[in-house]
């Protein structure tokens, strides 16, 4: 529920459809900016430092192509945001884009990596990756790839969740794809990147209004709101097939779908009974359950990861709130006390903390509280212009949201640990209504 239509098609749709119940909404001018008050307690990188590149081929551009994996490789460590790379790089090994001040600083206890590239072949090359441990070099990962050096991204990616994963024991997210909303000539199509802004494609092609695109829990679905002839549709596309089946087409909102944890289930805000309410279906549309009765409008409801809890908005109150309630509606209680705007809560892949997007000083920013809506921290400042739409990597460290920080509308990843930030789409564009995927379950590599 934004009050900006140009910029909120949630709030344009309420608007069109129960324009009566919404009440006028006044502005809280004169409301001094907040600075981030973030406490970088607890942050290590863990400290990895290249061994000289070993090309052991004479096939031509091999010792460029092992620069350019390596590159790749380092990127993603720092990306992750587990990881510093020890200054200065080996030859061939390029400074990553977007990367934090103290990028080459993290703890003593140093951890060493050697790549070799080898073979005879440019599509059949054996890249190997080594990974030590401290002074007395005990090795703690090795992987082997058989790769196609004019597509060697995905194993990059994969091997960079692999040391993520030995040396921290958290899931990496190198793997992961954020897909969204961008503007195409009168309408908007749905769009999927990488999580490092690579291999951008169109999903979407019907020339219409494509909203809120969310993955299913496996990552092989995406729902999404769709208009056709002034009417909106909750569609539900197969990642492999790449068709869309319509799952609902009710008079009025169908709108903001939230997958259950099982991917057998949505949440969604339907107007079919009068207000904005939220309701449970399966993927035939068939209602299973209204869970808000609320003279007010009640929406963007999100599942926790265990499926048992449910945080949504609310303007019950008189201005729009986060609330959380159990599976079946019962239980429900105020998250958000502060500010007279919140919306579009996010529930951490790890439960702990709901991000959320609050209006102070005119701008929109991005808060993340703790899941019983306590320890409330701002993410981003006034400085960083509007940031809304938060969601979470399945890291459940970074985000990525929709931020006119540099004049334009794209999309950016944050890390919340750090507040450290770097955009994901790039160029002339309008893009909004991110979702991060689910990492992959197994990879390549031996």
């Amino acid at each position: 529920m934004k009050p900006r239509p140009s910029r909120s098609p949630l709030l344009l749709a309420l608007l069109l459809v129960v324009a009566a119940a919404v009440p006028a909404r006044a502005q809280e001018g004169g409301e001094p900016s907040f600075e981030l008050r973030f406490k970088r307690q607890g942050i290590v990188r863990a400290l990895v430092e290249l061994e000289e590149l070993r090309v052991e081929t004479s096939l031509a551009g091999a010792r460029e192509a092992a620069g350019a994996l390596a590159s790749r490789l380092v990127q993603d460590l720092i990306w992750s945001g587990h990881f510093a790379i020890a200054s200065p790089l080996p030859e061939g090994v390029r400074r990553p884009r977007y990367v934090p001040d103290d990028w080459t600083r993290g703890e003593d206890a140093r951890t060493r990596l050697r790549l070799t590239l080898a073979g005879i072949r440019r599509d059949e090359m054996v890249w190997t990756a080594l990974l030590f441990e401290g002074s007395a070099r005990r090795q703690i990962l090795g992987k082997r790839y058989v790769i196609d050096l004019d597509a060697s991204e995905r194993h990059v990616h994969h091997l960079a969740d692999q040391i993520v994963q030995r040396v921290t024991g958290d899931q990496g997210i190198a793997q992961t794809r954020i897909i969204f909303s961008r503007k195409v000539g009168d309408g908007r199509e749905i769009f999927l990147v990488d999580y490092d802004g690579e291999n951008l494609r169109q999903i979407t092609r019907n020339g219409s209004l494509n909203l809120l695109p969310r993955w299913s829990p496996s990552a092989d679905r995406v729902s999404y709101t769709s208009y056709w002839r002034g009417r909106q549709r909750l569609l539900v596309l197969d990642g492999r097939s790449g068709e869309s089946r319509k799952v609902t087409e009710f008079d009025g909102l169908n709108y903001g779908a939230s997958w259950a944890p099982d991917g057998a289930h949505l949440l969604v805000t339907f107007t079919r009974d009068g207000d904005p309410e939220i309701y449970r279906i399966d993927l035939q549309g068939d209602v299973g359950a209204r869970l808000t009765f609320e003279p007010s409008i009640e929406c963007s409801p999100v599942f926790d990861p265990t499926g048992n809890q449910i945080a949504y908005t609310s303007d019950r109150s008189g201005v729009p709130q986060i609330y959380r309630m159990s599976r079946d509606g019962t239980d429900r209680r105020r998250l958000t006390r502060s500010g007279g705007y919140n919306d579009a809560p996010a529930w951490s892949p790890r439960g702990d903390r709901i991000a959320y997007v609050t209006r102070r000083a005119g701008r929109f920013h991005v808060m993340v509280m703790d899941s019983s809506g306590g320890d409330a921290i701002p993410i981003t400042i006034t400085a960083d212009g509007n940031n809304e739409e938060p969601a979470w990597a399945p890291d459940g460290r970074h985000l990525v949201v929709s931020s006119d920080r540099d004049g334009t509308r794209r999309l950016w990843v944050i890390d919340v640990d750090t507040a450290w930030a770097r955009p994901l789409t790039r160029g002339d564009v309008d893009d909004n209504g991110p979702d991060w995927s689910a990492a992959p379950s197994s990879g390549s590599g031996s």
